[in-house]
């Protein structure tokens, strides 16, 4: 199965300005790619924040477009709104639940964040490409892209402009 960590980040590096949840900073350009991107992949992985922060877009848009789970200390919690097949929520690691989405048929996944779980899925040697789009922006703080050390190599392959400064760098993960 392939895994495509999917992230959106000021140039110096913050996935979220300052304290501000989210990515209300992405252009609409950005925005758009997003979209589109996301039509390409049979299920997408965030974490509870990233959930929690877009709960509403992501309930009314998740129908009929793929596998959308939620990693969390604890999913039953979330069980009021778990819709198995569509919106689920788990606790497992980033090795079994790749796994489990391998063996139900899934071909592709997006990692969508936040900078807990890329990493998770980065440590845990899961991640096949990232997908960065880079925002012509500098907030000087704010949730950086990975929230533990890593030691990834990365290996360029496309790049784009989106418009306005805005830049869509596509990398393989080198093992």
């Amino acid at each position: 199965m392939r895994i495509v960590l999917i992230a959106a980040q000021s140039l110096d590096g913050f996935i979220a300005k300052h304290a501000e949840p989210g990515t209300a900073f992405t252009s609409p350009e950005d925005k758009a790619h997003f979209r589109t991107a996301l039509a390409d992949f049979d299920a997408g992985v965030m974490g509870g924040k990233t959930y929690r922060v877009s709960r509403e877009a992501i309930r009314t848009r998740t129908a009929g477009r793929g596998l959308r789970v939620v990693m969390t200390r604890s999913p039953g919690s979330f069980a009021a709104e778990a819709v198995p097949g569509t919106l689920e929520f788990t606790c497992a690691t980033p090795a079994a639940l790749a796994e489990d989405l391998r063996t139900r048929g899934f071909g592709s996944c997006a990692i969508l964040g936040g900078s807990q779980i890329y990493s998770l899925f980065l440590a845990g040697g899961r991640v096949d490409e990232v997908w960065l789009t880079i925002e012509p922006l500098l907030f000087g703080g704010g949730t950086p892209l990975l929230a533990h050390p890593a030691d990834v190599r990365l290996d360029l392959y496309s790049t784009a402009g989106l418009g306005a400064g805005t830049i869509l760098a596509k990398y393989h993960v080198l093992r």
